[in-house]
């Protein structure tokens, strides 16, 4: 494991990013980035090592809006989720939906306390809308109504059963910044890097280096700020915390992240996780997946393939013993032990 005070200059810095892209070096063609906004976030796509890098950004920033404003958002009237939760069903004639929901529900499968029907929890508590605190009554009926077996798919055709609402809020930003890459492979780009929110994906040659310096947000510091870095190539980075998205009430702080379970903001020593995985799926969901789990979920983490770096409230920080020689600490007020 590294220690270090300074790193090298910044690419990029943006306040509503999780992850921060603190190194690439240019190759034989400047890197060429561009932005965008999908899943209720920023989006930030650049590109090395091919010419007409500018349209090939914007090619990926204009796949990953179509994918959220016509298949994944549960807010823009447009898209196949919108439809099938104001209908209660929906007939998907290309199978985009549908095969996104299969990748979730088997993901699902695996942590319990997950649901792609949390739209009804994230309504009750109103988070973003300055928070309140639901009754047991509430949560006990929100409950009923995110139970994946209200959820069934059929060929092509999806119902939604008691009331249930669709939502892909814990795997969306993965899944597009996935799309994003993608399109960037396809368009012959030699390498890439693609941030939604928090979720980042990286391939190829970013530069004159194979592994880019990534930056993982203090928790506890102002937007921008960061704890420490990783060094990654080819792999998908996603965060969670309880800092992005919540309210306070009596001294207790109810973040955006819930337990399926109880209906109820996770709340556990945890402040943050970082996921590092081969897929951007399967990022977003393990970063929730832990943050709700805690050190429960390490074992999954491991099942999945995937390393992490967990951030408690007393700063300690646990990391996968597969990062020890690509992390770096830039904060001596954290502690880090790998497991």
């Amino acid at each position: 494991m590294k220690t270090v005070k300074k790193l090298l200059p910044f690419l990029c810095i943006s306040a509503v990013f999780a992850v921060f892209i603190l190194s690439a070096v240019k190759d034989m063609y400047s890197e060429k980035t561009e932005y965008g906004f999908a899943c209720g976030s920023e989006v930030k796509v650049t590109v090395f090592g091919v010419k007409g890098g500018e349209e090939k950004a914007k090619s990926a920033i204009a796949e990953i809006n179509r994918l959220d404003s016509n298949v994944l958002s549960d807010t823009l009237k447009t898209s196949a989720v919108f439809k099938l939760n104001e209908n209660g069903e929906y007939t998907d004639n290309n199978g985009e939906l549908v095969s996104y929901i299969n990748e979730c529900t088997d993901l699902i499968s695996k942590c319990g306390k997950m649901t792609l029907l949390s739209k009804p929890i994230s309504d009750i508590w109103n988070i973003s809308g300055g928070g309140r605190i639901p009754s047991e009554k509430e949560l006990a009926e929100t409950v009923k109504k995110a139970d994946m077996k209200n959820l069934s798919v059929s060929g092509n055709k999806i119902t939604l059963g008691g009331d249930a609402k669709l939502s892909f809020g814990a795997f969306g930003k993965g899944t597009v910044c996935e799309k994003g890459i993608d399109t960037l492979k396809s368009g012959g780009a030699k390498g890439g890097i693609v941030t939604v929110g928090g979720t980042v994906g990286v391939f190829g040659k970013c530069g004159k280096s194979d592994k880019v310096a990534v930056g993982v947000r203090d928790p506890f510091g102002n937007a921008g700020e960061y704890f420490a870095a990783v060094e990654v190539s080819d792999c998908y980075l996603s965060t969670s915390g309880d800092y992005e998205k919540f309210f306070e009430k009596d001294g207790k702080r109810y973040c955006h992240i819930f337990d399926a379970e109880t209906a109820i903001p996770a709340d556990s020593d945890i402040t943050s996780v970082t996921v590092i995985t081969n897929g951007g799926t399967l990022s977003d969901f393990l970063s929730t997946a832990l943050f709700i789990l805690g050190e429960d979920g390490l074992d999954l983490a491991k099942e999945l393939g995937a390393e992490f770096i967990i951030v408690k409230k007393d700063k300690s920080v646990i990391i996968s013993k597969q990062l020890e020689k690509q992390f770096s600490l830039v904060n001596d007020e954290f502690s880090v032990s790998a497991v």
